[in-house]
C-alpha cells in the first residue's frame, strides 16, 4: 500500500497533467504564425507610410465646442484609431493639449525663458492622480473591433476592457528609461562640435503602473513608448495595439509644431529600422516591439482589448537650495551647467559627488481616447502641496544605489543570523539540548532563509548594476539555509523517536477495546481492591548518597514502591534506521519547498490585488512569520523544559529578522515605494517582543507557570516543594526522612515564625561535592511562599530526579546537557 505522501504526489501529478492537457493553446502554430506576423508588419508598414506623407495640422478632428455648422472640415488620419469611423473621443484632443501646455508653463515657465531641468529623465517617480470625465462617455459596447481592426482575432471581445479606471483617485508609478545611447534627432552627434543641449528629441520608454484605489481596486502595468524633448523637459508617451496605432500617430498628438517636426523625423528613422529588422527575422523574432502589455507574447497572437493611453510628462526644475546656484545671480546657463555636472557624475562617477542629489519631480496628464477619461497628477497649483506634489522620485542611479545598499545590508543581516545559528548549534550539540528545541521554530527559520535565497537568486539572473550585492545575498542565504538544514536534521534525529511514541499512543487510544469473551471461558469476578490515593512520588533527601545501600534497599521493596514511580519520558524505543530518517527528512524538506514556492507565487500575484487586500495579505504573512517563537513556547510547556535556546540567539534573531520588515514598514524612502504603515509595524514588533517576554517568564517562573494542570500531560517536576509528612516517605527503600540521628543532616530552626515552619537540610551534592541546603516544610505546616514568586526562586536552587536523588540545579543541568542519566544510579531522566 503506498504511503500518504505517495498518494499526494500522484494526485498532484494527475492534476498538473490535466491542467496542461486542458489549457487552451493560444499559439497559431508553426505554419500560421509567420503569416500572422507578416500581416501585422504589413499594417505597421502602411501606418509608417501614412506618417511620412502627413504634415502638421493633417489631424484636426471635430472638437467638442465646435458649432454644428462650420466652414472648417475636420481632418482625420488613415490610421487605426485615428479614423472618424472608429468612434474615439478625439473631440477632447484640444483640451488635452491645452492642459499639457498649461502644466508645462506652471512647471518651467514659457518656452522662451524656460528653466533648466534634468536632461536625462531616467528614474522612478510615484504620486497620486485625480480622474476627470471627457465631454462624452464611451463604453466597450460602443466599438466594433472587427471593423476597427479587420483580420485580428480578439480574446474576450465581449468582456469589459482592462485598464478602465473608474475611481476618483489612485496612485501612479512610472519607471522611465531615457538612455543616452537611444536614437536622437539629429541622428549623429559629434561631441566636439555639437553639445548635448542641441539634441532636439530622443527615444524614450516607460513602464507605468496605475492603481485604481477607489474604483475597481485593480492595478495595471503597461509599457509605453514615446519621445523626449530634453531642452524643454517634455515627454509624450502612447500605447500601441492592434486597435490603436499610437506610436505611428504620436507626432500628430504633440502640442507644438517644433515637437511635431522633430518627433516625425526621429520616428520615421527609428520605426523604419525596427520594421526592417522584424521583416528579416519573421520566424525567430515574433514579438511586437511597441506592444503595451508586459507579456508581449500573449499580445502577439490573441490580443485582449484594453483602454489606450496618451501620457504627457513635464519634468520640474531642480531645487535651487540643493544645487547651491541662484539663477538670478549667475544666470540659467550656470544652473544648466550644474545640472549637467550632477548627471555626468551619476553616470560616470569621478569622485566629485554632491552632498545631496536633488529629487526627480514630474507632472503628468493622461488621456484615454477610447475609454473617455483624464487622469491628472495631484499637486500645485490645482492642489495644495499637502495633498500632493505630482510625481516624486529619484534618478535611476540613486535608485540603484539604494537597492544595492539594501541588498548589502540584507547580506549582513543574513550573515549575522548565520553566526547566531552557528553559536546556538555549538551550545545545543547533545541529544538533551536538541530535544528542547522546537522543530517547527527551526522549520520557520529555514523556510524564510530559503525564500530569501530563492528571491536573491532570481534577482541575480536579471540584475546588471546590482549583480554583486545580489550575489552576496545569494551566497550568504545559501550558507544560512545549508546550516539550517543540518540543524533541522539533527533536531529531527533526536525528536523522531518521541513522535513515533506519540503516534503509537494515539493509535492505542483510537483502537476500540476488545470486549468479546470466549464462549467456553468462565468469567471470574473482579477481586475486591482497596481504593488507593493517587500516587505521589516522594522526594527524599539521601543521607549519605550511598549507591550500593540504596540499590539494595530498592531491590528489597520492588513490589511495594516501584509502581508509584512514573516512567521517564526518555524511555528507550526502537531506533529508526538511517534510511527511514532520510526518507522522512526528504518528505519534510519537500513540503517546505512546496510551501515556499506557493508563498512566492502567491506574493507575486498579490501585487495586482486590491491595495486593501494586498496589505492584509502581507500583514498576515508577516504576522505568521514573526510568530516563530510560538512553537518554542508550546514545546517548553509540553516538555516542561526551560532555556532551550540562548538569549543571545533569541534576541539576536528577533532583532535581525525584524530589520528588513522595518525598512519597508517604517522607512518613507524605501526603494519599493511602499508607504509607511507604522500601526501595522508596531503590532508586528509588539507581537514578536511579547513572545520574548513569555520565554523570559518561562525561564524564571517555570515553563508551566500559570498553565492549568489538566491542559498538558504530566511531566516530572524537578523543583518540587519538599515536605516531611509525605505519605509515601515511610515505605521508600532509598533516602531518609530527616531524623535527629542523621550523620550528615543538620536541622536549623530560626527564631521568627516563618523559619519555624521549615527545616533546612544540608547535604553534599554528588556532582560538585559542595554543600547543598534544601528547605523542607515541617509536618502539618504550610509553606507561606509555596505559591508565590519567592517560593519559586527558593526551589530553583535544587533539582530532584525521579529516582529520588537531589543535586544543585546548575550541576544537574550541566550534567544533563550531555547525558540523560542520573549521576548516581544511572536511571533514565526526563529531559529538561
Amino acid at each position: 500500500m503506498p504511503q500518504p505522501q505517495d498518494n499526494a504526489r500522484a494526485v498532484f501529478l494527475i492534476i498538473l497533467i490535466f491542467w496542461l492537457a486542458t489549457s487552451p493553446d493560444s499559439g497559431p502554430g508553426l505554419i500560421a504564425g509567420p503569416n500572422l506576423i507578416k500581416n501585422r508588419l504589413a499594417r505597421q508598414r502602411h501606418a509608417l507610410g501614412v506618417l511620412n506623407s502627413t504634415q502638421w495640422g493633417d489631424f484636426a478632428p471635430r472638437l467638442a465646442d465646435d458649432p454644428p455648422e462650420t466652414d472648417t472640415q475636420p481632418k482625420y488620419l488613415n490610421l487605426t484609431g485615428f479614423r472618424e469611423e472608429d468612434g474615439y473621443v478625439w473631440e477632447d484632443l484640444k483640451r488635452f493639449k491645452d492642459r499639457c501646455e498649461e502644466w508645462s508653463a506652471n512647471a518651467v515657465g514659457i518656452p522662451e525663458v524656460a528653466e533648466p531641468v534634468w536632461q536625462n529623465a531616467t528614474g522612478v517617480v510615484r504620486g497620486w492622480w485625480q480622474r476627470a470625465n471627457t465631454s462624452s462617455p464611451r463604453y466597450h459596447s460602443n466599438y466594433n473591433l472587427t471593423e476597427i481592426s479587420p483580420g485580428v482575432t480578439w480574446a474576450g471581445i465581449n468582456s469589459d476592457w482592462s485598464r478602465n479606471v473608474s475611481g476618483a483617485e489612485g496612485k501612479m508609478l512610472m519607471r522611465i528609461e531615457d538612455n543616452e545611447d537611444s536614437a536622437t534627432e539629429p541622428e549623429e552627434i559629434d561631441k566636439l562640435v555639437l553639445e548635448k543641449s542641441e539634441v532636439k528629441a530622443r527615444e524614450v520608454s516607460a513602464t507605468v503602473t496605475i492603481d485604481d484605489v477607489e474604483g475597481t481596486g485593480n492595478s495595471w502595468e503597461m509599457r509605453l513608448h514615446g519621445v523626449h524633448w530634453p531642452r524643454q523637459g517634455s515627454m509624450l508617451f502612447t500605447t500601441t495595439s492592434e486597435k490603436f496605432a499610437g506610436i505611428f500617430g504620436l507626432p500628430h498628438l504633440t502640442t507644438r509644431p517644433d515637437f511635431f517636426e522633430s518627433s516625425k523625423v526621429l520616428l520615421n528613422r527609428t520605426l523604419d529600422k525596427a520594421l526592417v529588422r522584424k521583416e528579416q527575422h519573421t520566424f525567430t523574432d515574433q514579438i511586437d516591439p511597441w506592444a503595451s502589455t508586459v507579456d508581449s507574447t500573449a499580445e502577439a497572437w490573441n490580443p485582449t482589448p484594453h483602454c489606450e493611453y496618451l501620457v504627457y510628462v513635464q519634468i520640474h526644475p531642480l531645487d535651487k537650495e540643493i544645487l547651491t546656484v541662484q539663477p538670478t545671480l549667475t544666470g540659467p546657463e550656470n544652473v544648466a551647467k550644474a545640472i549637467q555636472d550632477i548627471e555626468d557624475e551619476l553616470r560616470f562617477p569621478q569622485g566629485t559627488g554632491h552632498r545631496k542629489i536633488p529629487r526627480l519631480q514630474m507632472s503628468a496628464v493622461v488621456y484615454s481616447p477610447d475609454c473617455a477619461f483624464y487622469l491628472e497628477t495631484k499637486g500645485p497649483p490645482a492642489y495644495a502641496p499637502a495633498d500632493g506634489k505630482h510625481l516624486v522620485g529619484v534618478k535611476q542611479e540613486v535608485f540603484l544605489y539604494s537597492v544595492s545598499t539594501f541588498l548589502l545590508g540584507l547580506a549582513l543581516i543574513v550573515f549575522g543570523q548565520l553566526q547566531l545559528l552557528k553559536l546556538q548549534m555549538r551550545e545545543t550539540s547533545t541529544p538533551s539540548t536538541l530535544g528542547r528545541v522546537s522543530f517547527y521554530t527551526a522549520c520557520m527559520m529555514l523556510l524564510a532563509d530559503g525564500m530569501v535565497f530563492t528571491g536573491a537568486a532570481a534577482w541575480s539572473f536579471s540584475a546588471s548594476t546590482t549583480l554583486l550585492p545580489s550575489l552576496a545575498v545569494t551566497c550568504v542565504s545559501f550558507l544560512s539555509m545549508t546550516v539550517g538544514i543540518f540543524f533541522l536534521a539533527e533536531i529531527h534525529k533526536v525528536q523522531e523517536p518521541e513522535w513515533r511514541r506519540q503516534e503509537r499512543e494515539r493509535g492505542r487510544q483510537n483502537t476500540p477495546p476488545n470486549t468479546t469473551t470466549p464462549p467456553n471461558s468462565r468469567q471470574t469476578p473482579p477481586a475486591a481492591t482497596t481504593p488507593r490515593p493517587p500516587a505521589s512520588p516522594p522526594i527524599i533527601i539521601p543521607s549519605d548518597q550511598d549507591i550500593d545501600a540504596e540499590i539494595a534497599e530498592a531491590t528489597n521493596n520492588t513490589n511495594t514502591n516501584n509502581a508509584t514511580l512514573p516512567a521517564p519520558v526518555t524511555a528507550p524505543s526502537t531506533t529508526p534506521t538511517s534510511q527511514t530518517l532520510r526518507t522522512q527528512l526528504s518528505n519534510i524538506f519537500g513540503r517546505l519547498l512546496l510551501l515556499g514556492i506557493c508563498i512566492l507565487f502567491l506574493s507575486l500575484a498579490a501585487a495586482s490585488w486590491r491595495p486593501s487586500i494586498r496589505s492584509a495579505y502581507f500583514n498576515l504573512l508577516l504576522f505568521g512569520y514573526l510568530s516563530l517563537w510560538v512553537p518554542q513556547i508550546y514545546r517548553n510547556i509540553y516538555r516542561n523544559c526551560r532555556r532551550a535556546l540562548s538569549w543571545r540567539f533569541v534576541v539576536g534573531q528577533s532583532f535581525l529578522r525584524l530589520l528588513p520588515i522595518a525598512y519597508f514598514y517604517a522607512a518613507p524612502g524605501n526603494f519599493a515605494f511602499a508607504e509607511p504603515d507604522y500601526k501595522a509595524f508596531v503590532v508586528l514588533a509588539g507581537w514578536l517582543w511579547l513572545q520574548i517576554w513569555i520565554l523570559a517568564a518561562q525561564s524564571v517562573l517555570g515553563p508551566r507557570f500559570g498553565v492549568p494542570k489538566g491542559w498538558m500531560p504530566e511531566a516530572w517536576e524537578y523543583h518540587p516543594m519538599l515536605r516531611e509528612d509525605n505519605v509515601e516517605a515511610g515505605g521508600l527503600p532509598i533516602g531518609l526522612v530527616a531524623t535527629p540521628s542523621s550523620p550528615v543532616s543538620a536541622s536549623r530552626a530560626g527564631d521568627d515564625k516563618e523559619k519555624k515552619r521549615t527545616n533546612t537540610h544540608v547535604i553534599d551534592c554528588a556532582i560538585c561535592r559542595e554543600v547543598l541546603e534544601v528547605p523542607v516544610v515541617r509536618a502539618g505546616d504550610d509553606d507561606p511562599t509555596a505559591g508565590g514568586v519567592a517560593g519559586v526562586f527558593a526551589r530553583r536552587a535544587y533539582m530532584v530526579t525521579p529516582c529520588r536523588h537531589i543535586f544543585h540545579s546548575a550541576c544537574l543541568e550541566g550534567w544533563m546537557r550531555f547525558r540523560l542519566q542520573c549521576p548516581i544510579c544511572r536511571e533514565e531522566l526526563p529531559p529538561l
